[in-house]
């Protein structure tokens, strides 16, 4: 019995040492959350200055040759004591991300560790300080690259530059960090998380003015997420519409229909309109900010909160998932008729849907901007939409992930 126990746990440890060696991650460890969102103007003279020097110093490493890449198929992490570490430590002592140091540049410190993770944060993925998959693919894009992503968003900044000069209070929203910032005379007075687009159904560029905030709005389902999503769930659950709180109408502001009545897999089930009860569970969360434009996209609360907590956060259909909706509303109605968080909170807990109209509309601008520099930070983001002209897109397509069945903007 001992021997046969004995087997048992020489087993256990060997499979535990095996995963151990196939997945670098799969040891105990705290999830960190994503960091704050950028604190200084996205598009501001200085931020222009600041992009102009980042793009002076990458082209100083390039002339250095301290870029080198690493080999593929590696993974490097605290302890470890190799060639490659030197490599590694080189091109972190070239970016700012590890201090040049005279100890052993061969052995993976805790040093080297804090500057794996800066680049990492930096870079817009989880710090695990550990060097694998999309932290090596990040480390190995070419210096050539990272030059021209940012004379790109450099050229993106200069041209938006002129018209926010002009505005004194605006919303930005970067679909390629899915962050927010409210703008006042140039300042940054509030940020928020996002959600933004997926790679399919991307977040467009735009400018529009938020006109209105609608509290426990409707959802009436677009036809394409009808078509995509809706349809096919039904059809596998007939129970799915009652459980999200749908009803089916024959036209816009027609009668309502029975689901069991409708033939689900005939082709004219798309002719349909789909509405979503107001609550929680609607895809819109409990607000809604109304800013007319020709792509039919906004921005909204959301029911799908632990989404903010993801450090890529492209999930949605194009429309834009505020985390910090109430403050965003506090901020865009600046007290008029007595309206701010708190009374909007009380709004939603009484259940009263509202739709109030801005005195003054508050202009928004949904920018992209894959590469900017706040403070002395160079940041870079995964060029999702393939907008950036030979940009690296290297990153994982978040929304390609499987989460409970649900249909959202």
């Amino acid at each position: 019995m001992r021997l046969i126990a004995r087997q048992k746990l020489s087993l256990a440890k060997f499979a535990a040492c095996l995963v151990l060696l196939t997945c670098p991650l799969a040891y105990a460890r705290e999830r960190l959350p994503p960091p704050e969102p950028t604190q200084q103007a996205f598009i501001s003279t200085e931020g222009i200055a600041r992009i102009s020097r980042a793009i002076e110093a990458y082209k100083n490493i390039a002339r250095s040759g301290d870029w080198q890449p690493l080999p593929n198929r590696i993974t490097l992490r605290l302890g470890d004591s190799d060639a490659n570490v030197a490599i590694l430590r080189r091109r972190l002592e070239a970016t700012g991300d590890v201090a040049r140091s005279a100890h052993d540049p061969y052995t993976f410190d805790p040093a080297l560790e804090a500057g794996v993770k800066r680049y990492q944060m930096r870079n817009g993925i989880e710090p695990t300080g550990i060097v694998y998959g999309i932290t090596q693919r990040l480390l190995n894009v070419p210096i050539q690259t990272r030059i021209h992503q940012l004379e790109v968003n450099l050229a993106r900044m200069q041209q938006l530059l002129p018209t926010l000069a002009t505005i004194p209070k605006y919303v930005v929203m970067n679909a390629a960090s899915a962050e927010l910032q409210g703008i006042r005379n140039g300042q940054v007075e509030f940020t928020s998380r996002t959600i933004a687009g997926k790679r399919a159904t991307p977040t467009p560029a735009l400018q529009a003015q938020v006109q209105a905030i609608n509290t426990l709005p409707f959802w009436h389902v677009p036809g394409t997420i009808a078509k995509a999503q809706l349809i096919p769930a039904v059809r596998k659950d007939i129970s799915y519409l009652a459980k999200e709180r749908i009803r089916v109408f024959s036209v816009f502001g027609g009668e309502e229909v029975n689901p069991a009545t409708v033939n689900w897999w005939a082709p004219d089930a798309e002719r349909f309109v789909f509405r979503q009860d107001p609550g929680p569970q609607n895809a819109l969360g409990v607000m809604r900010f109304d800013m007319p434009n020709k792509h039919i996209v906004y921005m909204h609360d959301t029911p799908m909160k632990h989404l903010f907590q993801d450090f890529e956060r492209a999930f949605s259909a194009g429309c834009v998932r505020i985390q910090n909706f109430y403050n965003m509303a506090d901020w865009v109605l600046a007290g008029q008729d007595g309206w701010n968080a708190q009374r909007l909170q009380q709004e939603v807990q009484n259940a009263s849907q509202r739709t109030i109209k801005l005195a003054k509309p508050v202009p928004v601008f949904f920018i992209y901007l894959t590469a900017w520099v706040d403070g002395n930070v160079v940041h870079f983001r995964n060029d999702l939409y393939n907008r950036d002209d030979n940009a690296f897109d290297g990153g994982e397509d978040v929304s390609a992930r499987a989460f409970p069945t649900s249909i959202a903007p």
